[in-house]
C-alpha cells in the first residue's frame, strides 16, 4: 500500500511539474505575441528582450502555484475552477508590473515591461491556459467516447441535479454518453446546458428516444412528488426503454443514498406523497443520553426505528424481539454505523411478565418504542387467542411496566384498523390503544398512540406479494376493484412515531395526514407497468374477493373522534375518546387471559361486541384454523 501510496503521488508530482512548464512556455507564448503586437517586427537579438520575458512569465507561473492551480483535478474541473486560473494570472501580473516599476526605481532593469505589453501577455496567457486545459478535456472525452459503450441517455431534468449527472456521465461514458436533455420549463427548451441540448419536454421522450436511437432514459428530479413522477412515467413505454432514477431528497437526507446514485423508478416513487419532516432538534433532546427500548426491533419498523434513533445519540438502545436472526442483523447494522453507542440485544416475548420484569429492573428504559405485534390480518383469523395475547396483552404489559418503573414516556404504534374493527387484528389493537389509555390516566409516564395505515414495503404488505406474483408470470390478485388503502413510507411511519414521542402526553393518538387512499387494482397495473408489462395481456389481474377480516375501505379516525392540530402540520390528535376506568378495565383483562388460556372464542367474540359496539370483527366457531 505505501509503495502504491508513493507511486500516485509521484505520478501526480509529475503531471504537474509537467502542466507548470506548458504553463510557462503558454505565458511567454503570450509575452511573444503581447511584444508583436505593441512593437512590430522586433530585434530578437536584444538580451532584455528573453530575460524580462523570462522573469515576467516566473511570477504568473509562481501566483498560479500559490493560488492553487496545480491542486485542480481537471477531470473534474467546473466553472470556478477556471476563475482560479484567471485570479492567479491577474495576481502575477499586478505583482510582476509593480515588482517591475520597483526595480527601474533603484536602476535594475529585469522587468522593464511596458504596460501595454504586460496587460495584454496577462489576457493571452489567461486565454491560452485556459484553451489548452479544455482542449485536454475534449482530447480525454473524445477517447472515452470511442470507447465507451453504444448506450445513449436520455436525461429528463435539465436542473441541478441533471447537469451533476451529465457533467459525471461526461466523465465516465462506459456508464452512457448524454444524448440531450428533456425538460418541462419553457426558458430551456432548445438551449444547451453544460454544452447539451435542452430536446424538448416530456410529451416526447418515446419521440427522442427513437429518433435518436436512446438506450435509457434518466429521471432527475430529486424533489419530484408523486404527480410529478406518475406524469413523467405516464409517457413512459418501459417495454421500449431502460428507465432510472436518482434518489429522493429524502433518501439523499437520510444517508440512504447519495445524488449521483441512481436505481430503478419504484412503486413508492409514484404512490408516495410529500415527505413528512420532523423537528430533529425535539427528538434530539428527548433521546440523547436516555436508555431506549425497541420492542420488534427486527421488523421493518421496528428496525426502521432503531436506525433513526441511533443517530440522536441514545446513551443505550435496547433491541427486544423474538427472531434471533432478525436482532442479530439489525444489531450488526447499528453498531458498524454507530459503534460509540452500547446496543444490547434481547430475546423475549412482550406478553411473557417475567422476563420482561426483568428486562426492566435490569435496564430502567426510559424511552419505550412499542413495535412489536401481530399484523398480519389473515392470518390472525386464523390465530384469534395469539392476536389479543400479543396485541392486547402484550401492549398492556409494556404499559404497565414503563408505569411501575417510571419511564419518561413510551409511545405504541397501532393502526388504521383499529377503527371499526373489521378484523380480529384490528380488534386486538383496539384493546391494546384502551389498555394503553386506561393506564396513562394515572401515570407520570407520558403515553402516546400513533395510529397509521399500511407501510410501503413493510413485512406482509402487498407490494412485495405483487412484485413476487409479477416475477413468476402472474396473475396478480387483487380482492375487489373497489379497494381503497392509505399508504406511507417506512420512514415516513418512523419519524411520525419519533415525533410522536416528543408530544405524548396522556395516552394521545396520534393520526398522519396520509393525503388520498389509493386504489389496489391501481397499484396492481403501475406495478406490473414498472416491471415491462402490459396490465390484463402479459400480466393478468384476478379479483379474488375480499378475505376474512379485510375492508373495503380504510379509516383513520371513529364517529366519536374529533382532529385537532399539533405543532407539526401533518400529525394531527383524536380527541373525545371516553377512556376505560381502573377497575373496568381490570375485569376486562382478567376475563380477556381467561378466554385466551381456554381459547373461548365465544368470550372473545363477547368482549369484541361489548367493548366494541362499533366493530364486525368476530371469531368463527371451532376454533384456530390450521
Amino acid at each position: 500500500m505505501n509503495v502504491l501510496f508513493k507511486l500516485k503521488a509521484l505520478t501526480g508530482m509529475r503531471r504537474n511539474v509537467a502542466l507548470l512548464l506548458l504553463d510557462f512556455l503558454l505565458i511567454y507564448l503570450a509575452y511573444v505575441m503581447g511584444m508583436y503586437f505593441r512593437y512590430g517586427i522586433f530585434n530578437l537579438y536584444e538580451p532584455e528582450f528573453f530575460v524580462n520575458g523570462i522573469f515576467f512569465s516566473l511570477f504568473i507561473v509562481i501566483s498560479l502555484a500559490l493560488n492553487g492551480t496545480y491542486k485542480i483535478a481537471w477531470s473534474y474541473s467546473y466553472f470556478r475552477d477556471y476563475w482560479i486560473v484567471i485570479r492567479g494570472i491577474a495576481t502575477g501580473f499586478v505583482a510582476g508590473f509593480g515588482v517591475g516599476r520597483l526595480l527601474i526605481l533603484l536602476n535594475i532593469k529585469l522587468l522593464t515591461v511596458p504596460f501595454t505589453v504586460s496587460s495584454m501577455a496577462a489576457i493571452g496567457s489567461a486565454f491560452l491556459i485556459i484553451w489548452s486545459r479544455i482542449m485536454w478535456l475534449s482530447f480525454i472525452n473524445r477517447g472515452h467516447h470511442a470507447l465507451a459503450a453504444s448506450e445513449r441517455v436520455l436525461i429528463v431534468g435539465a436542473g441541478d441535479a441533471g447537469t451533476s449527472l451529465a457533467e459525471e456521465l461526461a466523465r465516465h461514458p462506459e456508464h452512457g454518453v448524454v444524448v440531450g436533455f428533456v425538460d418541462d420549463s419553457p426558458r430551456k427548451l432548445r438551449r444547451r446546458i453544460r454544452g447539451i441540448q435542452v430536446l424538448g419536454d416530456s410529451t416526447r421522450i418515446m419521440e427522442l428516444v427513437e429518433g435518436f436511437k436512446i438506450g435509457k432514459v434518466i429521471v432527475a428530479i430529486p424533489s419530484a412528488d408523486s404527480q410529478t413522477l406518475r406524469k413523467i412515467f405516464s409517457y413512459i413505454d418501459t417495454k421500449k426503454i431502460k428507465v432510472q432514477t436518482l434518489p429522493s431528497l429524502t433518501e439523499i437526507i437520510d444517508g440512504k443514498a447519495r445524488l449521483g446514485y441512481l436505481r430503478e423508478i419504484d412503486i413508492e416513487d409514484l404512490l408516495g406523497r410529500e415527505s413528512v419532516k420532523v423537528d430533529l432538534a425535539s427528538l434530539k433532546d428527548y433521546i440523547v443520553e436516555r436508555v431506549v427500548l425497541v420492542t420488534g426491533a427486527g421488523g421493518s419498523i421496528g428496525s426502521e426505528l432503531c436506525r433513526q434513533i441511533a443517530p440522536l445519540g441514545p446513551g443505550k438502545l435496547l433491541l427486544l424481539g423474538k427472531g434471533e436472526n432478525s436482532i442479530y442483523e439489525i444489531k450488526q447494522e447499528i453498531s458498524k454505523q454507530y459503534p460509540d453507542i452500547p446496543v444490547v440485544q434481547l430475546i423475549g416475548d412482550v406478553q411473557d411478565t417475567d422476563r420482561m420484569e426483568y428486562i426492566f429492573k435490569t435496564h430502567r428504559p426510559s424511552l419505550i418504542f412499542h413495535a412489536a405485534a401481530h399484523k398480519h390480518v389473515p392470518l390472525m383469523e386464523e390465530n384469534p387467542t395469539e392476536a389479543f395475547r400479543v396485541n392486547s396483552l402484550g401492549s398492556l404489559n409494556v404499559a404497565s411496566l414503563a408505569h411501575r418503573y417510571s419511564a419518561e414516556a413510551m409511545v405504541m404504534i397501532s393502526t388504521d384498523k383499529a377503527v371499526n374493527p373489521s378484523s380480529i387484528m384490528g380488534a386486538s389493537k383496539r384493546l391494546a390503544e384502551e389498555f394503553v389509555r386506561s393506564i396513562a390516566e394515572n401515570s407520570a409516564t407520558r403515553f402516546g398512540i400513533v395510529r397509521f395505515g399500511n407501510v410501503l414495503g413493510s413485512r406482509g404488505s402487498v407490494i412485495p406479494l405483487f412484485k413476487k406474483q409479477i416475477q413468476s408470470g402472474g396473475p396478480v390478485t387483487v380482492t375487489d376493484p373497489r379497494m381503497t388503502r392509505y399508504f406511507m413510507t417506512i420512514p415516513e411511519a418512523v419519524s411520525l412515531v419519533l415525533q410522536a414521542g416528543a408530544y405524548a402526553a396522556g395516552g394521545d393518538i396520534f393520526v398522519l395526514d396520509m393525503g388520498e387512499p389509493v386504489k389496489i387494482s391501481t397499484l396492481a397495473r403501475e406495478m406490473i407497468t414498472l416491471a415491462g408489462y402490459v396490465p390484463q395481456q402479459e400480466i393478468m389481474i384476478e379479483y379474488t374477493g375480499a378475505r376474512p377480516g379485510e375492508k373495503l375501505f380504510e379509516e383513520l379516525v371513529m364517529t366519536d373522534e374529533a382532529l385537532s392540530k399539533t405543532k407539526h402540520p401533518k400529525i394531527f390528535k383524536l380527541n373525545g375518546q371516553t377512556v376505560l376506568g381502573e377497575k373496568e378495565m381490570e375485569e376486562l383483562v382478567s376475563k380477556l387471559e381467561l378466554a385466551i388460556r381456554n381459547s373461548d372464542y365465544a368470550v372473545l367474540n363477547g368482549i369484541i361486541q361489548g367493548f366494541m359496539p362499533d366493530a364486525t370483527a368476530r371469531i368463527k366457531t371451532g376454533g384456530d384454523f390450521s
